[in-house]
């Protein structure tokens, strides 16, 4: 089977409801069974979410994913075979917010910390989610 990595962007879609703990504890009961990882950035506005799993089942998250009414404008950033998982015991991380840590790491990798889904650098987007991963636990959902 081969390894899939995928990153998305969207914008949330303000004419829907949001839970985001219902939405993290549903993709980490479905991503458990698939043998899903990954990490979710949601600062309010918009998401940026990595998946890594077998290139099936990424796929098929993915799709259900794009018909989720919560999300608008989603752009398929990323979608590759990978060696290794970034997040290899995180069903489904979860960092929310935009305060100055998260600003000082879209930062380090970008000339602004709005990401332009048109034109970001996907391996410095990976390179933020990673920063984002080491965020002290009172700001990010850990599922290990």
């Amino acid at each position: 089977m081969n390894l899939t990595r995928l990153v998305y962007y969207s914008q949330r879609n303000l004419s829907e409801d949001l839970n985001i703990q219902e939405l993290i504890e549903t993709s980490k009961h479905n991503n458990q069974h698939l043998n899903l990882t990954g990490m979710l950035h949601f600062n309010g506005d918009h998401f940026i979410q990595v998946i890594e799993g077998g290139r099936l089942e990424v796929s098929s998250v993915y799709h259900r994913i794009a018909r989720d009414p919560r999300h608008s404008n989603i752009i398929l950033l990323s979608f590759e075979g990978v060696r290794e998982r970034m997040f290899p015991t995180w069903v489904m991380g979860l960092h929310q917010g935009m305060d100055s840590q998260t600003r000082a790491a879209f930062l380090r990798y970008f000339a602004t910390d709005v990401v332009d889904p048109e034109s970001v650098n996907v391996d410095g987007l990976l390179d933020v989610m990673q920063d984002l991963m080491a965020t002290p636990p009172a700001k990010l959902a850990i599922n290990i």
